[in-house]
């Protein structure tokens, strides 16, 4: 009568995704360009060679040893990525949520929310 799901239906949803969801694949990068900006998403971990951080690039290139190309920050929209980093850069790293790298103090514009009134005015 449909009252029960066929087993070789119990593990997917309707539209026939599974789960847990398609996850997106995973690639490993290091930063190719002198200039780059993107997102810290987690905590720098510890690899078998060296630090990884996962990040969503903004900017700049990034170089995969893996597949020995390169890649925009928009080619890598579609993936997971892990941004491969030695020790010293990892300590920098902890806690951080932005990055800019190769920018002049005067070539770039940051606007924190200090706790300001409702108009974003904040007192300095």
């Amino acid at each position: 009568m449909g009252l029960f799901k066929s087993k070789s239906n119990s593990g997917k949803k309707d539209d026939g995704r599974s789960e847990k969801g398609d996850r997106k694949k995973v690639k490993y990068v290091y930063l190719s360009s002198k200039k780059a900006v993107f997102l810290v998403t987690g905590e720098p971990r510890e690899n078998k060679y060296s630090y990884g951080v996962p990040i969503i690039p903004l900017h700049g290139i990034y170089y995969s040893s893996k597949d020995k190309r390169r890649y925009t920050a928009k080619e890598l929209s579609d993936y997971y990525v892990v941004l491969n980093i030695d020790k010293d850069d990892a300590d920098a790293l902890k806690g951080k949520k932005v990055v800019v790298l190769g920018y002049n103090d005067n070539e770039m514009l940051v606007i924190t929310d200090n706790g300001g009134d409702e108009n974003g005015d904040s007192e300095a």
